[in-house]
């Protein structure tokens, strides 16, 4: 449980990193992906807080 509880906010982030920059090549996309890009950073950085959690 401790594996999935650090390894699932950097697949979904690392997954959003991907589709932020495919929807970066559409001119017409606007924000969207700088929101998905920022919703990649904040799940990295609960990431990161989950492998140096002591629970």
């Amino acid at each position: 449980m401790k594996v999935a509880r650090i390894v699932a906010p950097f697949g979904l982030s690392a997954v959003l990193f991907i589709l932020a920059y495919l929807s970066s090549k559409d001119p017409g996309s606007g924000y969207f992906p700088l929101v998905l890009m920022g919703i990649g950073i904040v799940l990295a950085i609960v990431g990161i807080a989950a492998v140096f959690s002591d629970k």
